[in-house]
């Protein structure tokens, strides 16, 4: 199994990494929470850019005070409106975010599969600059029937990490996508993956048995149903 390395955070054997999510609607909101995950025992922050109200207005600078305050490795994130997130994907402006990323050195970058031919130059500059893509999936209605041609397919990409995230409605979903990830997580690129919801929660937590090597925490409003806070996940994690 390849391991999943984002800057200075290298997940373990059977513990995952742990990322808190930063949903700023203002650069100095975001920098609030940056703060805040730096006292805690997060290992990784994802920011995520689509809940800035002022996006079209991201300058270089205000991604390097971000980063220069940040302690730990940061995923750029722009999750559009058809995948859980709150803006529309806009081509120009995307590619005008994610570039600055690139050039400013974020640890990783979190590219939705259904945009990868789209930004195929974003992606071809991302691997120039050594700046790892995450290929994210988000099912949020159920759990596809087809997962290993999911997995599969994100797998012929350009990515260097695999996300898939899904929706179950059973705890068989549940157990479907654990034993998925578990298939898949020889397949030479680290994969994070869990099942959304309450009904998912122990994919948060036994997820790193199977495979999957980065959960998601909350130290403060979830970016997604079924995060559990930071504390809580930490205590289950060291049971």
């Amino acid at each position: 199994m390849t391991t999943l390395i984002l800057g200075t955070a290298t997940a373990g054997q059977n513990r995952p990494l742990i990322a808190v999510p930063v949903i700023g609607t203002t650069i100095s909101a975001v920098l609030g929470q940056v703060e805040q995950i730096n006292e805690s025992r997060a290992d990784v922050i994802e920011w995520r850019v689509d809940y800035l109200t002022d996006l079209v207005n991201l300058r270089a600078a205000d991604v390097q005070t971000i980063l220069f305050n940040a302690d730990k490795p940061v995923i750029f994130t722009w999750r559009t409106a058809t995948e859980g997130g709150q803006r529309p994907f806009d081509i120009a402006l995307y590619e005008l975010v994610y570039r600055l990323a690139i050039k400013t050195g974020v640890a990783a970058i979190d590219i939705e599969h259904q945009l990868f031919t789209q930004v195929a130059d974003l992606v071809a500059d991302a691997h120039i600059a050594q700046v790892p893509i995450i290929n994210s999936q988000h099912f949020f209605a159920d759990t596809p029937m087809n997962l290993d041609q999911v997995f599969g397919q994100a797998l012929t990409t350009a990515a260097d990490v695999i996300k898939v995230a899904t929706m179950p409605q059973t705890d068989g979903d549940v157990d479907y996508l654990l034993a998925t990830t578990h298939q898949f997580a020889t397949q030479g690129k680290p994969l994070i993956t869990m099942a959304m919801g309450e009904l998912g929660q122990r994919t948060r937590t036994i997820g790193g048995r199977n495979g999957s090597q980065l959960t998601f925490a909350t130290l403060g409003a979830a970016s997604a149903p079924g995060q559990l806070d930071l504390a809580t996940l930490l205590t289950l994690l060291e049971d």
